[in-house]
């Protein structure tokens, strides 16, 4: 056990761990973000990008798997990679530059997650959409009006629901777990009602299959593996994971494999249900009202208007939940890294009744409020390449040294190490499709988090700054 670990209390077992798991992953995300893949890869080409985005999902999830029932402490990435790379040189730089990229980082995964709560609250609320009140600044895509100030609400509620200890915490998850599933089953099954094979499976005449593939298989992969992205919440909790060698790999796997079904069949029974080409963004890059409130309109069509506000709420719910998972993970990140003191020293205080790290929590979350104001689609691409360098692909590295050192974890996945290539093949992929601003982005902060670490250790006379 680790110094992080030591005040945590081990009180999630496995249904508990996968339920996190799921709650992350299933958010308002594939909800709002349908429309894009289907703009990028037209009619049935769009299952091809959710089925590639479970195979990159799953071959990465082995990678988290096995490293997570090596070190199962709190903070995932930033023990695997501490651990892996020496705590007192390389792995100092690595983790802290992880811990550096998740502050960066997971308050705009958070935030889009708030945005797309408050654009599905319009399709109840018609009148917050049409407030007159608002201030913008396109040059920066930044926008306050009343929609941002929902986000900015739920947000803080999620904060209020989290402050509070991990058994608790748990157990809330598990309902909410069920809340999303039962979400994604009534938009199926609504799809379904009124599916029509022909026109789901129908490429439109100006496309050939290997032409709209190349065209726009690499946006899409982006927009699904944002929609995949949680599968290893649960090592991200590892401290506080009951038997977590076993419990961690299957939560994982488990996890990809409920998610991705879910994904594909949702994505095919909208294809049965609409005409796609009412769905995607228009010219302007904006998207049509049915492309805004995508699930809602199918469950109209399907079981009527009020069908339709019953399950935007559990659109709401499904939302909340993933949000709930997102906070709950990545707010033990710079806890632990605090903890080991790699990271700022008040991150590591821990509520005094509750036992759970709260300045790292409500930081991260009032982070995430802050960046409500940006516009969804530069908030997806710049978290997409944020993560990209430092997370999957510093894993995969951690993975080889540690297979090439003789290391064996209690978990080893089966046929290495081609997922692991596969998995990095596809994560470059990914962040080469991400386009330019993206790129910077996630370039340009993590040289800002390696300048702050030289500084830092200067300071301090820490390696490389001392023979030690």
């Amino acid at each position: 056990m680790n110094r992080a670990d030591a005040p945590l209390v081990r009180a999630v077992g496995l249904r508990g761990a996968t339920a996190i798991n799921v709650i992350t992953m299933i958010g308002i995300g594939p909800l709002i973000t349908m429309p894009l893949v289907l703009g990028a890869l037209h009619g049935p080409l769009s299952l091809v990008g959710w089925i590639l985005g479970a195979l990159l999902a799953l071959c990465d999830g082995l990678v988290w798997a096995e490293l997570g029932s090596l070190y199962p402490h709190s903070g995932g990435t930033y023990g695997f990679l501490l651990e892996t790379f020496g705590r007192a040189t390389v792995g100092r730089l690595l983790a802290f530059l992880f811990v550096w990229q998740t502050v960066c980082t997971v308050p705009l995964i958070l935030a889009s997650g708030y945005i797309g709560f408050a654009n599905y609250a319009g399709y109840l609320f018609p009148g917050l959409g049409a407030s007159p009140m608002h201030w913008a600044w396109p040059e920066l895509g930044m926008r306050v009006d009343a929609l941002t100030l929902v986000a900015v609400g739920i947000g803080a509620v999620t904060i209020a629901v989290l402050y509070r200890g991990i058994a608790s915490s748990s157990r809330i998850g598990v309902w909410l777990a069920a809340a999303a599933l039962s979400t994604l089953l009534a938009v199926i099954i609504a799809s379904y009602s009124h599916f029509s094979a022909s026109q789901a499976l129908a490429l439109p005449p100006p496309d050939s299959l290997w032409d709209g593939l190349r065209a726009g298989l690499g946006s899409a992969l982006v927009i699904t593996m944002y929609d995949y992205a949680g599968y290893g919440t649960s090592s991200s909790i590892g401290g506080e994971i009951v038997s977590p060698a076993t419990t961690i790999p299957r939560s994982i796997v488990m996890a990809i494999g409920v998610v991705a079904a879910l994904y594909v069949t949702m994505q095919f029974g909208v294809l049965g249900a609409m005409p796609w080409q009412q769905f995607v963004p228009l010219a302007d890059g904006s998207l049509p009202p049915l492309g805004q409130h995508l699930a809602s309109a199918i469950v109209e069509q399907s079981f009527g208007v009020i069908a339709g506000g019953v399950v935007t709420v559990l659109i709401l719910i499904t939302a909340f939940a993933s949000l709930f998972g997102n906070l709950l993970g990545s707010s033990r990140v710079p806890y632990a890294a605090a903890a080991d003191g790699v990271f700022l020293r008040s991150f590591a205080h821990v509520h005094p009744a509750h036992r759970f790290p709260d300045v790292s929590l409500v930081a991260i979350g009032v982070l995430a409020l802050g960046a409500c104001v940006f516009s969804l689609d530069r908030i997806i691409n710049a978290l997409i390449a944020g993560v990209v360098l430092i997370q999957p692909i510093a894993q995969i590295a951690a993975l080889a040294v540690l297979r090439a050192r003789g290391v064996r974890a209690p978990y080893r996945m089966r046929w290495f190490p081609l997922p692991a290539l596969l998995a990095l093949a596809g994560w470059v992929w990914v962040f080469v499709s991400a386009g330019g601003p993206a790129i910077t982005f996630g370039v340009v902060s993590l040289s800002v988090g390696a300048v702050i670490f030289g500084a830092r250790a200067a300071v301090a006379r820490e390696w490389p700054f001392t023979s030690q």
